[in-house]
């Protein structure tokens, strides 16, 4: 086969591969994350009324629903302490669903905010916008990374003609190391810019979301998270919440198990959670957030509020 004939089957074997995770991304990610964080479903229980935030919660929703024409999503409740909450699936087909900390150290209003969020994410349909761009970047990387192997593979086998056994075995397994480095570096560079536009749709939604509920709702939830966040960080009276380095965190095992298996966690499936993130970082670790910190969102729905005023 010639070089380009090569060259093609790579283009179509790496179109194939990405056409194929995310077509299962986009159609069964919603079943699999509701397995993997024991989603309950709300909007379907007979004695929701005895509830009144759950109540509150779905009947938000559908007011939602009916104001954007679209239809309601399922709503759920998944066991975990971390004040969260995510929206995924497939458009007309969605779920939406609150960690039991949220619901439990937020008030109605300050829920309110965070239906808000979520709801627009799936109003812009983000979650098949996100595996779009991830899809096309993944594609990039494969490409680049198999047109730098079949650069090494052709080098070695020229240089192998030269050498002797032991020679062109030690060649190759440094070509080896050198492939898996680049390819490396390859995957980082081609995901900092899908963190970068998923960032900038959480801050999308934010602003979405402030004119849903109001930009001052939206601000007061976002803060209350925040004060909630750094409460955390408190021990014995000693504010731990800037320093992550010289304060590292120690976990007994067995409370680590605990943790995982009350807040599992399926990475990259769950993109547009609402807050993913409690550790302040380093500028140049900002870089690969998925997300805003809440700092940087409150700041610009301040500035938003400055520009704009009330909505």
């Amino acid at each position: 086969m010639t070089n380009w004939g090569w060259i093609i089957v790579w283009i179509f074997i790496a179109l194939l591969f990405v056409f194929i995770f995310g077509l299962i991304s986009y159609f069964f990610s919603k079943s699999i994350v509701k397995w993997i964080k024991r989603v309950k479903r709300i909007d379907e229980r007979k004695d929701l009324e005895q509830y009144p935030k759950l109540a509150k919660i779905v009947r938000m929703i559908k007011v939602i629903c009916r104001h954007y024409n679209m239809k309601i999503p399922e709503i759920g409740v998944y066991p975990a302490r971390e004040i969260n909450a995510f929206a995924i699936g497939r458009i007309n087909d969605n779920l939406i669903a609150f960690s039991t900390g949220s619901i439990n150290n937020l008030t109605e209003k300050e829920i309110g905010g965070v239906i808000a969020h979520e709801m627009s994410h799936l109003i812009k349909h983000d979650f098949a916008w996100i595996l779009v761009v991830q899809g096309f970047f993944d594609f990039l990387h494969l490409l680049l990374t198999n047109a730098f192997f079949y650069l090494l593979i052709s080098r070695s086998k020229k240089n192998s003609e030269k050498k002797s056994l032991g020679e062109s075995l030690i060649t190759i397994i440094f070509y080896h190391m050198i492939y898996r480095l680049i390819s490396l570096i390859l995957r980082i560079l081609t995901l900092l810019p899908v963190f970068w536009f998923n960032r900038k749709r959480e801050l999308g939604a934010d602003r979405k979301g402030a004119k849903i509920i109001g930009i001052d709702n939206m601000i007061i939830t976002l803060k209350k998270i925040l004060v909630l966040e750094n409460q955390g960080w408190i021990v014995n009276g000693l504010d731990l919440t800037e320093d992550t380095v010289n304060f590292p965190s120690f976990r007994f095992k067995s409370e680590e198990k605990k943790a995982n298996d009350e807040n599992p966690d399926p990475n990259s499936l769950i993109l547009l959670k609402f807050n993913p993130s409690k550790k302040k970082s380093d500028w140049h670790l900002e870089l690969f957030r998925t997300h805003p910190s809440l700092e940087k969102r409150i700041a610009e729905l301040e500035k938003l509020k400055r520009t704009r005023g009330n909505f």
